[in-house]
């Protein structure tokens, strides 16, 4: 099998990962001595050769982090940045940006950018590349990896996000307190998002903590953009639907909706309420302040980074899997 051995024949025969695999051939720690002993010794049966080149460029650190971000225009990605690169800063590493433009392909091309740069280890923020369906294509890059924001579907990976899930239960009970005889519109994200699920299943605890029938038509799930939450808003107008609250996915989409309701002549929250997620910086400045979830954004990338690091220089494989809390920003739209 000479020239036909490579990393992932040994993982597979072994029932290991291609990280560990790694790990135990290059001498890094993080691996037990009976695990290295077993690998080197299927490694020589084998007659396994490393990749010359992709052994050169995998032989010291460059002490160079990869930042992938879903869309750089969004204002929500600011103290995301903010943290990555005071962090990474404080313990010597440099940060590579790209943009993914909200794209799955331009994200997968980003992170072939970054893997051809030589870093140590990447951050995905708001990644699209959550699904099981990704996890080979990452795992192949041959680097550490970590969420940021969005969780991944699947049990091996790694990511800090914000607790979607009781923070959005908590504002949508708050808004179903305030005599919305008629339910709690949710513009969601996109049905394909993570955090979409985990926010919707929040919305719906707080159904049934007042043991109300959850109404599914009450539910869209549209793009995070403010021309969405305008369109979206107009448009259950326009069908002459009876609209008490709304809670948006996202700040941005909060602001399309109060723009369009404010059009119609509705005054908020006298006659809509409209909540969100997020608190980015322009939320406290709408001509009527938005109500909204602060995540801690800055602590997501700050503790991601720092994770990070540490598994890079450690060589772990044990799963970073944290939910920080989130707090509710009551203002005058709510």
């Amino acid at each position: 099998m000479a020239g036909n051995t490579t990393l992932k024949t040994l993982a597979s025969q072994l029932g290991l990962s291609q990280m560990a695999v790694s790990i135990a051939i290059h001498g890094k720690p993080g691996v037990s001595e009976e695990t290295r002993k077993r690998v080197l010794a299927l490694a020589a049966e084998l007659n396994y050769r490393p990749d010359g080149i992709a052994q050169s460029l995998r032989s010291s650190e460059t002490k160079t982090l990869g930042l992938v971000i879903a869309d750089s225009t969004l204002s929500l990605f600011a103290p995301i940045i903010d943290g990555v690169e005071k962090t990474a800063a404080e313990y010597g590493y440099q940060i590579i940006f790209v943009n993914a433009h909200s794209s799955v392909l331009e994200e997968q091309k980003a992170v072939r950018t970054l893997v051809g740069k030589r870093i140590d280890g990447m951050l995905l923020a708001a990644s699209m590349l959550t699904g099981r369906k990704h996890r080979k294509f990452l795992t192949e890059a041959n680097v550490p990896f970590l969420y940021l924001v969005r969780r991944c579907e699947y049990s091996e990976g790694d990511y800090i996000v914000s607790d979607n899930i009781d923070s959005c239960r908590e504002m949508v009970s708050y808004l179903l307190g305030k005599d919305c005889d008629c339910g709690v519109h949710f513009l969601n994200l996109p049905k394909s998002v993570t955090t979409a699920v985990d926010r919707l299943a929040g919305y719906r605890l707080a159904y049934d903590e007042w043991r109300l029938m959850y109404d599914e038509t009450l539910i869209h799930n549209i793009p995070p953009t403010i021309i969405a939450g305008y369109e979206k808003i107009l448009e259950l107008l326009d069908r002459g639907e009876k609209i008490r609250a709304v809670f948006c996915g996202c700040d941005m989409i909060a602001v399309g909706v109060m723009q369009g309701l404010l059009e119609r002549g509705f005054s908020i929250p006298k006659d809509v309420r409209v909540a969100a997620h997020d608190d980015i910086e322009m939320a406290q400045y709408l001509h009527v302040p938005l109500t909204t979830i602060r995540a801690p954004l800055y602590d997501i990338a700050a503790l991601g980074t720092l994770e990070l690091i540490k598994k890079i220089q450690s060589g772990s494989e044990q799963r970073v899997r944290q939910e920080l809390p989130s707090k509710l920003v009551f203002r005058e739209s709510a």
